[in-house]
């Protein structure tokens, strides 16, 4: 029995060292520019939710008080306290700020997601309410509640405006069906674990709308639903198909009806911010190797580039830059 245990240790701490090791790696060296303020960004997990910049300067008086964080975004607009949460919205706690408007709003309840169609903002809020704010009367049409649970903030999707409407992405691992007013229509039940496994993905693709858990990649439609299961770490969509990026290094690429097209395996690798820059998919692998990934699944491994890949240090590709710790790499 004592000799079973040892080997079974062996086997296992055998594969817990496992790393990912390419068999072919050129050399490819990025620029990069030092960026102080980035640290403050990188360096919490959950602040990669919006998948946007926002970086900090501590030194620098805020409403007439020193030291507090100030914001701007990827564009270099000022946000002041707000983070940015999508290309129009930036939220602080329960107030949104509607950047083509330059208007701030009010809201009854600390806010975890909202997208923003004409005069409607859908939002989901931290307590696990939702519903549809409207900006000309600066009242909430409708408050819903969803079931309770415990709440995980570090990636999620953000709400839909889907046809006439409204899909709210819920902390529960569900997904919200209401009106344009906010009237609840349906709950759809994505999620098969019995603890939190919040949406991470709710995108609108070749016309067909797709939701996502950790497990399950589901293709919508108002007459039926189509299934993927697979364990999910990240999801790109991209020119009409999509391409999941699983923990233990699989690389799937679907099509719109969620066929399976070609899929690829490096073994071990851990992917880091997977974006697209230039026609390809980049991403960042834990032991410090830039992927370059065609549409096709071509894959060429990179190095030369001192990512910091640790905990505290976490990764987002936005535009063809990788935002790291307190540096930018560009890829050209």
């Amino acid at each position: 029995m004592r000799y079973l245990l040892l080997v079974l240790f062996l086997i296992f701490n055998g594969c817990a060292d496992k790393v990912f090791e390419p068999k072919k790696v050129e050399v490819k060296k990025l620029k990069s520019k030092d960026f102080k303020e980035l640290k403050e960004y990188t360096k919490h997990n959950f602040t990669f939710a919006d998948f946007k910049l926002k970086y900090s300067k501590p030194d620098i008086a805020f409403d007439g008080v020193e030291g507090v964080e100030v914001h701007y975004d990827l564009n270099g607009t000022y946000l002041g306290k707000f983070n940015k949460a999508n290309d129009n919205l930036a939220v602080f706690g329960n107030k949104i700020f509607v950047l083509d408007e330059n208007k701030t709003y009010s809201l009854p309840f600390v806010i975890y997601g909202a997208t923003k169609h004409k005069n409607k903002i859908a939002v989901v809020f931290e307590n696990g309410k939702y519903g549809i704010f409207d900006t000309k009367t600066k009242k909430m049409t409708s408050v819903l509640q969803s079931d309770e649970t415990l709440s995980v903030k570090y990636l999620h999707a953000n709400p839909v405006f889907y046809n006439n409407l409204v899909l709210f992405p819920l902390i529960t691992g569900n997904v919200a069906v209401a009106d344009l007013n906010g009237n609840y229509i349906r709950t759809l039940s994505i999620s098969q674990n019995p603890f939190n496994d919040n949406v991470i993905f709710l995108k609108i693709v070749n016309g067909k709308l797709f939701m996502a858990t950790p497990s399950r990649l589901i293709l919508f439609d108002p007459n039926f639903l189509i299934d993927y299961s697979a364990d999910i770490k990240h999801i790109i969509a991209y020119n009409g198909y999509l391409y999941i990026f699983t923990p233990d290094g699989e690389i799937i690429k679907l099509n719109s009806d969620l066929k399976e097209i070609k899929k690829v395996k490096l073994p071990y690798a851990s992917f880091y911010a997977p974006g697209v820059c230039k026609g390809n998919i980049y991403t960042v692998e834990k032991e410090g190797y830039l992927i370059k990934i065609t549409p096709n699944l071509k894959v060429t491994v990179y190095k030369g580039n001192n990512f910091d890949t640790t905990t505290n240090s976490m990764l987002k590709l936005n535009k063809c830059k990788i935002y790291n710790y307190d540096k930018v790499f560009i890829i050209e």
